[in-house]
């Protein structure tokens, strides 16, 4: 089936690690937040770690949704948060001392059919024409096991047809049409060439050369799949001053064959500094962030380009430091909510995209959603989609038909989160609820603390915890005739 489908058995990707590097502000909390998801739920952590970040992360779960290993660039790291052995020095420390600060410019995988070995990818950098490029790219490959703390067993190996100039980082993979193997697209330098790679157990392959659409420009922003794997988008800012455009590029994509097709490009002139792109679950909807707006594209309809909706525009809020909480970096997460992050400054404010298989103002961008643990500075970790699987019906015959999961096909499913939360507590529901429900918050002692009644979850609700002490709540969700729906922990920061 060539659509996403969410099963207990992939959890590579239930951890992220973002932190700060000490740049900006003397107060930032230079430590690093772990982001935890249990299916349908996310569990903030202050890892009490100062691994710097700049930019630069990806990480990777084993089976059982436990850390395996991460990398700010430098070095990497495995789940107690040590140096893997011969893991450290994929950059210069000195040059980079707050860690790597190109998105998309590392990647951690695991080898096909082959228990706990990873590929790492990475690339030599130089300075071209003022810009940054890569005139190399590396593999490196390591190994995890339950009785190590890990280990780097081949480091920094060349790959064949990439001693070129090639774009500075999208890094991105798909999965194979057979479910098991790699693909991985690089872009010439000043060209619409784009040179793919099929990663399988015997290592990375040259596959071809591509020739499609228009200049693909060097610069920051990131690339994504959709989880049917039958799109794929980069978002591309020129990373100059002097220059600071952006351009959309999106094609459709053959899993089996390595083919991209029918080409889409969208210029947006000048000021367009920062941005990401993400697809939603049901892979029907393409989301931009461009640092003041969130931009929706329907990809079911006959003309994408003009299917353009505004689904948000930057509120003006500014964090405690006076950082404005603008777009930048969008992920999509294992509990199919899109998280963004903010550009250019330490933050310990992320974006929230609640409901990205709706449409228009449904999809519920929540801006400043989440109050973190500790400062981020312009960090999301470089994840695949994971749960994709053989692809035994072509992506034509499945966009044509337009046979995509719905949400409201489904039962509805309740979320919380975050936890811990510092200011709001939100609740959500996958669908429409045909009556609202009463929230019952109980303290420690099983006094009832705070009560709400007449929520309706969809769009998500938020609730002030501002009376409420830093503690251990617990929460019942009821409906009218007074049965559960659902209830649990939560934690209050401050």
């Amino acid at each position: 089936m060539c659509f996403s489908i969410n099963t207990l058995a992939q959890k590579e990707d239930y951890n992220w690690v973002t932190g700060a590097g000490q740049y900006d502000l003397p107060q930032s909390i230079y430590k690093n937040n772990h982001f935890k998801f249990h299916n349908d739920s996310l569990e903030l952590i202050n890892l009490l770690e100062d691994i710097p970040f700049f930019g630069a992360c990806t990480i990777v779960s084993d089976t059982s949704g436990q850390i395996a290993a991460y990398s700010n660039g430098i070095n990497i790291y495995n789940r107690n948060h040590t140096i893997l052995i011969d893991g450290d020095g994929f950059q210069s420390s000195d040059q980079f001392p707050f860690g790597y600060p190109f998105n998309q410019s590392v990647l951690l995988i695991p080898m096909p059919n082959t228990s706990g070995y990873y590929f790492m990818f990475d690339g030599v950098h130089m300075v071209l024409d003022t810009t940054v490029t890569i005139k190399q790219l590396r593999y490196s490959i390591i190994l995890i096991d339950n009785t190590t703390s890990g280990e780097v067993t081949k480091k920094s190996i060349s790959i064949e047809q990439t001693s070129d100039t090639l774009n500075l980082g999208f890094l991105h993979p798909v999965k194979h049409g057979n479910g098991k193997d790699w693909w991985l697209l690089a872009t010439k330098f000043k060209s619409n060439q784009y040179r793919k790679f099929l990663i399988d157990i015997n290592g990375i392959h040259f596959h071809d050369n591509q020739l499609i659409g228009e200049i693909v420009h060097n610069g920051i922003g990131n690339a994504a799949y959709a989880p049917s794997g039958c799109w794929y988008a980069r978002y591309v800012n020129y990373g100059q001053a002097v220059n600071p455009d952006g351009a959309l590029y999106l094609y459709r994509f053959d899993r089996n064959t390595g083919e991209l097709s029918m080409p889409i490009h969208k210029h947006f002139p000048k000021p367009e500094y920062y941005g990401g792109v993400a697809f939603s679950p049901n892979s029907q909807y393409l989301y931009l962030a461009k640092y003041l707006q969130i931009l929706q594209y329907d990809l079911h309809a006959d003309d994408i380009l003009a299917s353009e909706t505004v689904v948000a525009e930057y509120d003006g809020f500014l964090d405690e430091n006076g950082v404005p909480t603008r777009f930048y970096g969008l992920q999509l997460a294992p509990d199919n909510k899109i998280y963004g992050n903010i550009p250019g400054f330490n933050s310990r404010y992320f974006h929230v995209i609640d409901q990205p298989d709706l449409p228009g103002a449904a999809c519920n961008v929540i801006q400043h959603a989440l109050y973190l643990p500790a400062h981020n500075f312009g960090t999301l970790p470089n994840l695949p989609h994971y749960r994709l699987y053989e692809a035994t019906v072509p992506c034509d015959s499945l966009i044509s038909s337009a046979t995509f999961p719905s949400v409201s096909a489904v039962s509805a499913e309740i979320r919380v989160w975050p936890v811990p939360a510092a200011d709001f507590l939100y609740f959500s529901a996958s669908e429409n609820l045909e009556k609202p429900l009463n929230l019952f918050l109980f303290d420690a002692l099983g006094q009832l603390a705070l009560k709400k009644t007449g929520l309706s979850l969809s769009p998500a609700v938020a609730v002030p915890l501002d009376e409420l002490p830093p503690g251990v709540y617990f929460y019942s969700l009821l409906s009218e005739n007074g049965r559960v729906v659902k209830s649990g922990k939560v934690i209050r920061t401050r």
